[in-house]
């Protein structure tokens, strides 16, 4: 966009790449290993029967009324920021779920890949479009392979890969936005605190056998 009066961009792209750049950094150290929740926690499975607790999954206000907004983006702020890593992982594999389902697509950009690579190599190598004492390179210069592969590539992202994107992006929305709005957040610090004590009667319990042991060698 621009100003009223120099006609100056309000936002200038370097500002967007700036922007951009900050917001994928900021992700990559939030998205690790580390901060990907176990599927119990995530599913609201507890207890060894590993069935689901109904407390699990419950609206963030039983009634609407004026907190009922508030209540709604505090849990999905809540929830987005304690299962983050889980729901990258629930897009990737959307996404890849998705693109298997679309052999067409793959074999098209398979074979969009291809072209482009060939591309680059008789680039620097001229003498590979020499193919029986005949010079395709005068008939396809540099310039005329990149103009038609970037129709085509336009035309594989448009009638191919937009349609399929744009699936993927909508069902893991709407699988993100319904846990993120579904999980208890009070439900996951109960299991975290069950989790928590398991570990703690096994450290005990390992604890009190190192003891036993230890008798049972002085007798």
């Amino acid at each position: 966009s621009y100003g009223a009066d120099d006609g100056a961009p309000l936002i200038s792209f370097q500002e967007i790449r700036l922007f951009v750049e900050s917001a994928v950094s900021h992700l990559r150290e939030r998205i690790t290993v580390d901060t990907l929740r176990p599927l119990p926690m995530f599913l609201g499975i507890t207890g060894p029967s590993f069935c689901f607790s109904p407390d699990a999954f419950n609206p963030p206000s039983k009634r609407i009324d004026k907190m009922a907004p508030d209540k709604f983006r505090t849990r999905l702020s809540l929830n987005f920021a304690f299962f983050l890593s889980n729901y990258a992982l629930v897009t990737a594999g959307v996404f890849l779920v998705v693109a298997l389902t679309h052999p067409g697509m793959l074999l098209h950009v398979g074979g969009l890949l291809c072209f482009w690579y060939l591309h680059f190599l008789a680039s620097t190598n001229e003498s590979l479009l020499v193919i029986y004492s005949r010079d395709f390179g005068n008939i396809l210069p540099p310039s005329r392979r990149t103009l038609i592969l970037n129709i085509m590539s336009a035309w594989v992202i448009l009638f191919d890969c937009l349609v399929v994107f744009l699936s993927a992006v909508t069902i893991s929305t709407v699988i993100i936005l319904f846990h993120a709005s579904m999980r208890d957040p009070k439900h996951v610090e109960k299991s975290g605190a069950f989790h928590r004590r398991v570990d703690s009667d096994d450290e005990g319990t390992e604890t009190d056998d190192e003891v036993i042991v230890n008798r049972s060698d002085a007798l």
